[in-house]
Parts: C-alpha cells; sequence; structure tokens
C-alpha cells in the first residue's frame, strides 16, 4: 500500500538509551533466561482477557465478538482493546501491525502509535517477548555522512510527516520495555546504507532495506526464542501485507515472515479516521468502500480482509466526532 513511508530516524542518544537500559548488549536476540524479571501484572479489568492468548489456543478460537457491522466480517466494539484481543484470539507467533502514519496537514488528533502504546500495547504482554519497531538506528562505526545523506535524501518522503512521528515510535519502544517486552530498532550495516545511497530509486531502496531488517530481526528471534514466545512488528502499513501489491514484493516482509513462523502471523493495520480521505491511495484499500464513518461514531471497528489480516480503525476523537458523509 502507498500510505505507508519510512521512518527515517537517526535519534542516536534515545535510542542508544532504548537499547541499552536494561538490556543484554548483545545484537541477537537472547535464548530465554529464567533470571529475567518477570512480566509487570495486568491491569485490566476483570474478566477481560489480559494477554496473549498460549499456544494451545490457535485450534479452535471462540465466536467472533463485538456486533456485526456489514461486510468483511465486520465487527463494532466499544473500546479499540476488544477489538485487539479479537485479533489475538488465534495466538499468533508474530503480529505485525500497520499503521498510517500520521501527517503535518492533518488534524492534530492523537497518532495511532501513541493510542497504540497506550491502549493495545499491554494486551501483548506477558507472551510476547519482542517488538521490532520501524526506527533506523545506524551503526555508530558508519561514517556520519552516510546517515546525513540517507536523511536528506528522504526528505520528500519524511517532511509532510507530523514531527512528532519519530518520537512517538521511541515512547513505543519504552512502553513496551516497562512491559517486559523487549524492543528493538532496525539496525543496518553500513554497506546497507550504501547501497541505499547509490540507488537508482533511493525510496525505494529503503523501502526493502526495512522490510530484510525486519525480516533478518525476525527470524533471528524465532530462531532462538522458545516457540511459545510472540514478537510483534510496529511499523508503516505498507510492510506487513501478506498479499503485496505487483512491484511492491521487496517492500513487503508480510510473506517471508509468515513462512517462516510456519503460517502464524497476523497482519493488522491501524487507522486513525481522521486521516481517511475519499482520493487515493485510501480509495483502493479493500475496506474503504465498505466504511461509514457516520455510523462509526465512538465505535471502534474490525474488518477481515483476508483469513489472517485484519483492519482496525479507532474511534473518532471527541475533538473531532461531528458525524460526515461517507469519506
Amino acid at each position: 500500500m502507498r500510505l505507508a513511508r519510512p521512518s527515517v530516524a537517526l535519534i542516536t542518544n534515545l535510542l542508544t538509551a532504548l537499547v541499552a537500559c536494561g538490556s543484554p548488549p548483545a545484537a541477537n536476540h537472547p535464548a530465554p533466561d529464567a533470571t529475567a524479571p518477570p512480566a509487570p501484572a495486568s491491569s485490566s479489568a476483570p474478566g477481560t482477557p489480559s494477554a496473549m492468548p498460549s499456544a494451545t489456543a490457535r485450534a479452535a478460537s471462540p465466536p467472533a465478538a463485538g456486533r456485526a457491522c456489514g461486510e468483511l466480517d465486520c465487527r463494532a466494539f466499544d473500546t479499540a482493546r476488544q477489538a485487539f484481543e479479537q485479533v489475538l484470539t488465534s495466538a499468533p507467533r508474530v503480529i505485525a501491525m500497520g499503521e498510517a502514519h500520521a501527517q503535518k496537514a492533518a488534524p492534530g488528533v492523537e497518532s495511532a502509535t501513541s493510542r497504540f502504546a497506550r491502549e493495545l500495547l499491554p494486551a501483548l504482554a506477558p507472551r510476547t517477548k519482542g517488538i521490532v519497531i520501524e526506527l533506523l538506528a545506524p551503526d555508530r562505526r558508519c561514517e556520519q555522512h552516510e546517515e546525513q545523506a540517507v536523511a536528506e535524501r528522504t526528505k520528500p518522503v519524511t517532511e509532510p510527516q507530523r514531527e512528532t512521528n519519530q518520537s512517538d515510535f521511541v515512547a513505543l519502544g519504552f512502553a513496551a520495555k516497562k512491559l517486559g517486552i523487549r524492543a528493538e530498532p532496525l539496525i543496518p550495516t553500513c554497506d546497507e546504507l550504501k547501497t541505499v545511497l547509490h540507488a537508482d530509486n533511493d525510496v525505494g531502496a529503503l523501502l526493502e532495506l526495512i522490510a530484510n531488517i525486519t525480516v533478518r530481526e525476525t527470524f533471528d528471534f524465532l530462531d532462538h526464542q522458545n516457540p511459545e514466545a510472540a514478537l510483534a512488528i510496529y511499523g508503516g502499513l505498507l510492510h506487513n501485507d501478506v498479499t503485496p501489491k505487483p512491484g511492491q514484493e521487496a517492500w513487503s516482509f508480510g510473506p517471508r515472515i509468515r513462512d517462516h513462523a510456519h503460517g502464524s502471523y497476523v497482519e493488522l493495520d491501524l487507522i486513525v479516521p481522521e486521516l481517511i480521505r475519499n482520493e487515493p491511495p485510501w480509495t483502493e484499500l479493500p475496506w474503504f468502500s465498505h466504511y461509514d464513518r457516520t455510523s462509526a461514531a465512538g465505535q471502534t471497528l474490525l474488518y477481515r480482509t483476508a483469513p489472517a489480516s485484519f483492519v482496525l480503525i479507532f474511534p473518532r476523537s471527541e475533538a473531532t466526532a461531528t458525524p460526515k458523509a461517507n469519506p
């Protein structure tokens, strides 16, 4: 999907603190450590699932919760947390979240990243042991001008984005660590950065690099962690596609990670309704023609666009909740 754009974040000091704080120095995911502190207990209300189901729950998922709201198996929920927990009923080994990045020209509403960190992330603990976040953190041994050159050449992509997008991603990493979830940025090698700089299509090369590093870090997690341990991925909604558009296959990690996880993979797109516009590429999305913002006031909508592919549309913010015509 063309909505997603790379979050080129070269915030060295913050990322150093994020990776180092309470984490082993090794780049690879360590084997489970019996001495590691337990994950914090969930603060969910009684009767509300407090964590991702165990792998034993995969065989038989409970009937869909929420209220029927139309085609694409649409379900309406009172809260985003309830909708998210419905997505987790299959207990996927990997759940890959993709967002439409907030834009400068968009209304000043809370970003999908911030909403995810505050409302949904706690549902992943304690089974989820790691989260890969779409934050580029180049090796410090790389020449500084390479980092600056990549940032400069991708400005046409990143400039329209809201200035707080990168800091929201960093805040998500710290929120994950508080829940006992190891947060990992994307760490390209110096040679990989040079490849982007020398590519004819540098933006396309960067999108491919983001997907490839995510695959590398995810494979490392799946190959070294206990099979019951789950992994989350958070980034743009282009990269998590299980069925990418023709010509965009190299930009998506979905098929590769799904296969390596033996099919235990769920794709979830997170949408802030105030960002939706009646124009491409929004109109090309499979759920667009089924979405009616007038009837969705105050509700979280969950669409299933494929057996393991979902779209969660947050409720409109109170400040902008005046119903309008279908986008």
